[in-house]
């Protein structure tokens, strides 16, 4: 849904995209330094900053952004950068989710329901992430989706933002809402294989 204002985006972070790229940092460096913020974050959310840590996750998402924009506007577009920025992607969510299950593993007051649903919520963007790329790999498009990644970073920056004790709801929502994005993506890929053929024995 969101994907649909990445112009929007784009056009806004463009103005500091070429600032960016007149100093030479290479948009690889930004995806590092984002995924890199977001370890801080994570281990903040541990020790239970939970603002602080959102704070240094929105920035470092900023660099998220920021990457794409920037190795366009200095044409340093490449595959490789594609395949890091995917990568960061994923370890992003590995760092967020996890440290919200650590949290609630060294806080015994809370229940384990805590933690099976940052499980739920990180193998479920991962099948998202997975339908996508296997699609993708076979020449089928696949980039529709009720819960992609900026609307899960969305709900989750959200629910820390008011705290623990209401963060299960954030947790089942992405958790809920990305399984029923990868059956919405398997159908799409179905559908338009069976176009694909359909079109190719026309």
């Amino acid at each position: 849904m969101i994907e649909g204002l990445k112009p929007l985006y784009n056009a806004v972070l463009r103005p500091f995209a070429r600032c960016i790229a007149k100093t030479g940092i290479h948009p690889n460096a930004l995806t590092v330094f984002g995924v890199l913020l977001f370890g801080i974050g994570g281990w903040l959310t541990v020790l239970g900053f939970w603002r602080w840590a959102l704070l240094v996750g929105t920035i470092g998402a900023c660099m998220d952004g920021l990457d794409g924009v920037v190795a366009r506007e200095a044409d340093k577009r490449s595959f490789f950068g594609a395949v890091l920025d995917s990568v960061c992607d994923r370890f992003t969510e590995i760092i967020w989710l996890g440290s919200l299950a650590l949290y609630y593993v060294n806080n015994p007051r809370f229940d384990g329901l805590n933690i099976l649903l940052a499980f739920a919520a990180l193998t479920g963007s991962f099948m998202v992430s997975y339908v996508k790329a296997r699609a993708e790999g076979a020449g089928i498009v696949c980039d529709k989706g009720l819960m992609q990644r900026p609307e899960r970073l969305i709900v989750l920056a959200v629910f820390q933002f008011i705290g623990p004790e209401i963060m299960s709801w954030g947790l089942g929502i992405v958790a809920g809402l990305t399984y029923l994005t990868v059956f919405q993506r398997i159908f799409i890929v179905w559908r338009n294989y069976k176009k694909k053929a359909a079109d190719s024995h026309s």
